[in-house]
């Protein structure tokens, strides 16, 4: 018997008839004679509601005390979700993230999952038991709660789905599958009925809420069947896989864009062959996660340097880089802040030299200014002023007829 994990995000279990409506999916599931492990968020607004408990407390509260905290909202929903089965004759179990044997690295807020043991949830699907996991957490090897930030929940039902060598990973969730670009932005966005690895992978690192990136990360690197659906109807959603069956006219495949932006930039510092590695092992031994970068030599002994975070994360970086002022040797520090990326990502990029200069051509037409640029061999990301993301976005997906429903080549690969 073969097994299917499936995940719920938090809106598809933001009520109690909304676990009902989840119930009723599993049993069918059951029905197609599937084991079923079932991993959940925390219902509706929960987590916010707690984040602002803890605010009500501290501004910064201590990161292990907030993941203590975070746990406790997927662990409502695992008892509720549970009882609902057994209520209705299916005999279920709910268990924490340590409970389920996720083990991951000892870091709060935002863990990466290191081992699954499996013994337990074997041993209840050989019970006939429906076993629903909390997602988003696990505990370190000294037995600290630790939680694997936003959207972490997709990364928990990935994981398992690879540990157990299940059949499927189903990811339920408020959307039909995943989008050209955001329909709330772009009206005309379409929905893709597939999509590879690489292609979701750039789309989630660079601001698609689909998936979580890590989520990705493990069905590419596991080779793990993985579908996005809604929790509300029963059309077909998005397949994501090896590779993807190429749209014929199209190089581009989707946008994805990211909003609270900042920009910090590090005047002065020293123009030697150790300074850039200097500023970004500081940030990485404090655990600041940085994207777009660039560096710009003033004259032979002065440098700066330039990189982009998530404005959520600027105080930890502030911090760490005043405290480093000595190591790093900088003059000054400009923070730019308001700023929004937005990217075109399409594994056909590689063959189109042209695919750039038609996106950039396009912002400039438009009247929007790039700052910053990044690219690799399927996408290409522009840091533009927050004003003007909507107005990129939806002038960028007309560019590259991304409204279309083009044929798909019959070089494409199952």
């Amino acid at each position: 018997m073969s097994i299917t994990v499936m995940k719920f995000g938090g809106t598809s279990v933001g009520s109690i008839a909304r676990i009902k409506s989840v119930a009723d999916r599993i049993i069918s599931k059951l029905g197609e004679g599937e084991q079923v492990v079932v991993v959940v968020s925390a219902m509706g607004k929960t987590t916010d509601h707690l984040l602002e408990l803890a605010k009500q407390i501290s501004e910064r509260p201590k990161k292990r005390e907030l993941d203590m905290l975070l746990s406790t909202g997927e662990q409502q929903t695992i008892a509720l979700l549970a009882m609902e089965m057994e209520a209705r004759g299916y005999p279920a179990i709910s268990l924490t993230g340590w409970q389920a044997g996720i083990r991951t690295e000892r870091v709060y807020g935002n863990a990466r999952i290191e081992d699954i043991k499996t013994e337990i949830l074997l041993q209840h699907l050989s019970d006939d038991r429906v076993v629903v996991v909390a997602g988003f957490q696990g505990v370190a090897q000294d037995q600290e709660i630790t939680t694997l930030g936003r959207g972490g929940s997709d990364t928990s039902a990935v994981a398992l789905a690879a540990a157990l060598k299940a059949s499927l990973c189903e990811i339920y969730t408020d959307v039909d599958g995943v989008y050209t670009t955001d329909p709330r932005v772009v009206k005309e966005a379409r929905k893709l009925k597939e999509i590879s690895y690489d292609e979701m992978l750039e789309m989630a690192y660079l601001g698609a809420g689909v998936l979580h990136p890590r989520a990705v990360e493990n069905a590419k690197k596991y080779h793990v069947p993985l579908t996005v659906r809604s929790s509300f109807d029963t059309t077909n959603g998005t397949i994501i896989k090896g590779e993807a069956h190429l749209e014929k006219g199209l190089a581009v495949r989707g946008l994805a864009f990211e909003r609270e932006v900042v920009k910090v930039t590090l005047l002065g510092l020293p123009n030697e062959i150790h300074t850039l590695p200097t500023v970004f092992q500081v940030l990485a031994e404090s655990n600041v996660n940085v994207d777009v970068i660039i560096q710009n030599a003033l004259d032979e002994q002065e440098t700066s340097i330039s990189f982009t975070l998530a404005e959520a994360g600027l105080a930890d970086a502030l911090e760490v880089i005043k405290h480093n002022k000595p190591r790093l040797k900088f003059q000054e520090i400009n923070v730019e802040a308001d700023l929004a990326k937005v990217s075109i990502v399409g594994s056909g990029m590689v063959s189109n030299p042209g695919v750039a200069a038609t996106m950039f051509k396009t912002l400039s037409d438009e009247g929007i200014k790039v700052k910053m640029v990044s690219t690799s061999e399927i996408k290409v990301s522009t840091v533009i002023a927050a004003d003007q993301l909507n107005k990129a976005l939806n002038a960028c997906h007309r560019a590259f007829r991304l409204e279309e429903a083009p044929e798909t080549s019959s070089a494409g690969v199952e």
